[in-house]
């Protein structure tokens, strides 16, 4: 396990000093957090990385020094940002660490709190090597490389899963298609990965989860041991501002899906394919989203699989009097604004009269006139296929 001693190692932590509590580098770091409110002691988890500014306790001297020895029992030290609100950390404060042994840091004011807390979380990740035969597990589920069922239910239990009655839901986070990720971002996606993995083990709902790395991502395969509750978690749990908040990196770099809720070892196969199943719809029908949970998106998955299976051309012998693409993306915005000629005019930066106009020359080569239902649907159904293509 990491100690104290081995963070300081990391490249980002040169320019921190140790100031007090030298005794006390060999403590292990188990979890990241960052201080900046009072009575923090009830939100640590214990062999906590602790990263303040000593916002908090700015005023006072004498502050700072119960500080320190309050959290000694449960932090495995305090680094601390100066500038700000403390120009240094005072030389009672540094007697105080001392005391109790618990390593006191100076944070030079331009190291970003996120480039520590990625690079520390990262460190602590790779010491644990006991995940590795868990990832294997899931891996030989995934990719049905076994020959034995019970056997393989058998060795789930081993781990803690029960395979054969619990539900399961596969949450993917990828970088997108065409996106080449640096060092930098990897270990972004890793943190946002670890991030969610804890945040989900102390959901209410999600019994155990599991993180494995993917070519250009993490999957974290979820276990509940009710198959409605798990569902209804997972929906409230992942919305696009609480993803996006985790790790503000862009929605230009990265995807998360959230598969069916399956149980049995077919199933997870089936939740972890779904889940890739809505990141391919959703880059074709929500190119500005970088969260999909697949049950909002079945219908089109499912009419995905019928375009795949060679139905296509029944869609788009519909359209196929229509030559300008231009008229196409205006159909397909005018259904994505429900019938809404002003909105559809704001989205495509043009005038009402325009949309008009080509709505009107869409309905005089393929004699589908949108307004009436039976109309509208194949005109719907037509648009989506050559959507869906592109």
């Amino acid at each position: 396990m990491a100690k104290v001693s081995d963070v300081l190692k990391l490249s980002v932590m040169r320019g921190v000093r140790v100031v007090a509590g030298e005794e006390g580098l060999f403590r292990k770091v188990e979890h990241v957090t960052v201080m900046e409110v009072p009575e923090i002691k009830r939100w640590l988890k214990g062999n906590d990385f602790l990263i303040t500014s000593f916002y908090s306790v700015r005023k006072s001297e004498e502050d700072q020094c119960a500080l320190i020895r309050d959290l000694a029992d449960t932090c495995c030290c305090i680094a601390v940002k100066t500038g700000q609100y403390v120009k240094t950390v005072a030389e009672s404060v540094k007697r105080a660490a001392d005391e109790v042994g618990l390593p006191v840091l100076e944070i030079p004011g331009e190291l970003a709190y996120i480039d520590i807390i990625v690079n520390v979380m990262n460190l602590i990740f790779e010491e644990e090597g006991n995940s590795e035969i868990l990832e294997k597990y899931v891996k030989d589920i995934l990719y049905e490389n076994y020959s034995d069922e019970i056997l393989m239910e058998e060795r789930g239990r081993l781990f803690g899963m029960d395979v054969e009655h619990d539900w399961f839901s596969a949450v993917v986070i990828n970088f997108r298609k065409r996106y080449v990720p640096d060092e930098q971002d990897w270990k972004g996606i890793r943190f946002l990965g670890r991030t969610l993995l804890e945040r989900m083990r102390e959901t209410a709902g999600i019994r155990e989860c599991v993180m494995v790395p993917l070519e250009k991502g993490y999957l974290i395969l979820t276990e509940g041991e009710d198959e409605c509750r798990l569902r209804e978690t997972l929906v409230d749990f992942f919305e696009e501002e609480r993803i996006c908040s985790l790790w503000n990196a862009g929605t230009d770099k990265f995807v998360c899906s959230v598969g069916p809720v399956r149980t049995g070892l077919a199933g997870i196969r089936d939740t972890y394919s779904d889940a890739f199943k809505a990141i391919r719809v959703m880059r074709k029908l929500q190119p500005e989203n970088c969260v999909c949970v697949y049950e909002k998106v079945e219908m089109y998955c499912v009419l995905q699989d019928l375009f795949s299976a060679g139905k296509r051309d029944v869609f788009e012998r519909i359209l196929a009097p229509v030559e300008s693409r231009e008229f196409l993306e205006t159909l397909w915005t005018y259904f994505m604004c429900s019938g809404s000629l002003d909105e559809t005019a704001g989205v495509l930066h043009t005038h009402r009269n325009t949309v008009k106009y080509r709505l009107g020359r869409i309905q005089a080569v393929t004699g589908l006139d949108i307004k009436r239902p039976e109309d509208g649907f194949k005109l719907y159904m037509g648009v989506l296929a050559w959507r869906m293509k592109e």
